[in-house]
């Protein structure tokens, strides 16, 4: 089939969504004739021509922006609104040019976005999208730090849902709409979609599938190491997870390691110090992907209380390893964790969740048959539904029913 791939941002030498998008081209070309339409930051121009230089590539640079202002470029994207009216202009006369079957765009993987493809006449499949999560209510207070000025613009999403004419067009002529977890849904309610279906931005080769497992098998005296990998900010909640340990009935057979910088990270020692906890809760800081894959084996449970988690990246790590699973009951995580793999915590209000993180913790160390029930199950979720086996068998459904549609 001739897929026209539109991404953003597309690397296989960076991290997270144009890391994420390289690995989709590289899985979509294994099947589909590929033409990728990409947008590179200036210093990484010519990157995607680079890495697939058996496809056909179209690469257009992104505005530049000093360093000083190169996270507002990353998370605002300031240059994708002149991109977008430049790039309906040029895929009309792509178009009039080339045939396609389909137009898949990508990214970026935020909801806000409109699709410069939308309307033009070819099928439209658009994401999988995610973000726009709101905090829980119960979690309000905790959220509450510093943030950059910029962040304030997500307070215009509700309005733009409403009235934003290019948004609002574009889902109303997306054609299918993936969704990166079922929260989105809600996320895009109020706006005209055609169809949706949930499919994870993220996705497993049989190379990953082949990981050393975990044994959670605790340690001789019955205790257990816990484990929580990401950022250290104030949404990824690794505050509460340090208050459980010290509310746990077993405080004393626990022992947590925090893998991430952050923010949050110097409270986060100062809490730990004023709850007497140093010598149960250890901070490593950035790691290296191949220092932190011993950690994960090492570990006898992944503890991730992130509470604003749109999909949930470490856990779907933790997976692979064969870990059982605490986290939120909200957002990403929701959806990643069944009750086969892992204990989900409702973010009722902070003292609750404090008090479920503890107990969930209290149950993987005074019953070992559950941490190993759950890390086996754990693994095997990841690999019945989040492999880009099972994903190809899908989007190949939906791209076939499309251009079955449109004949």
């Amino acid at each position: 089939m001739r897929i026209l791939l539109i991404t953003w941002a597309c690397d296989l030498e960076d991290v997270s969504e144009p890391l994420i998008s390289a690995r989709w081209v590289q899985e979509l070309s294994r099947r589909h004739e590929v033409t990728v339409f990409a947008v590179s930051r200036p210093d990484r121009f010519g990157c995607v021509a680079e890495q697939f230089p058996q496809l056909e590539v179209i690469e257009w640079r992104d505005i530049g922006v000093p360093a000083s202002l190169e996270r507002f470029r990353a998370i605002v994207k300031p240059g994708y609104f002149p991109y977008y009216f430049k790039a309906r202009r040029f895929l009309k006369r792509l178009l009039r040019e080339r045939a396609f079957d389909v137009i898949h765009h990508l990214s970026p993987f935020a909801w806000r976005y409109p699709s410069p493809a939308a309307g033009l006449g070819v099928p439209l499949v658009r994401g999988p999208i995610g973000g726009g999560l709101s905090t829980p209510a119960g979690l309000e207070a905790a959220a509450k730090g510093k943030a950059a000025p910029f962040m304030a613009l997500r307070r215009t999403d509700a309005l733009r849902r409403r009235i934003d004419p290019l948004l609002r067009a574009s889902y109303r002529q997306t054609d299918h709409l993936l969704l990166a977890a079922p929260y989105v849904g809600n996320v895009v309610e109020g706006l005209e979609v055609k169809a949706t279906s949930v499919d994870l931005e993220l996705g497993l080769t049989d190379e990953m599938l082949d990981r050393p497992q975990a044994t959670c098998a605790g340690k001789p005296d019955g205790s257990i190491d816990l484990l929580f990998v990401g950022r250290v900010v104030r949404t990824k909640g690794v505050q509460f997870a340090i208050r459980a340990v010290a509310e746990c009935r077993n405080r004393d057979k626990v022992r947590l390691t925090v893998v991430g910088a952050g923010d949050d990270l110097a409270a986060c020692r100062e809490l730990a110090t004023e709850l007497a906890l140093d010598d149960r809760v250890a901070f490593k800081g950035w790691l290296p992907h191949a220092e932190v894959e011993g950690y994960f084996l090492r570990a006898d449970a992944f503890l991730f209380p992130s509470f604003r988690e749109p999909t949930g990246g470490a856990l779907f790590e933790a997976m692979l390893y064969g870990l059982p699973l605490i986290a939120c009951d909200y957002g990403g995580p929701e959806y990643l964790v069944d009750e086969s793999c892992g204990i989900r915590v409702a973010p009722s209000s902070e003292q609750s969740y404090i008090q479920g993180l503890a107990d969930a913790i209290d149950r993987l160390v005074e019953q070992p048959e559950l941490r190993a029930a759950m890390g086996a199950a754990s693994h095997q979720r990841a690999r019945e539904h989040f492999t880009w086996r099972a994903k190809h068998q899908r989007l190949d459904s939906i791209y076939c029913e499309l251009v079955r549609q449109s004949a």
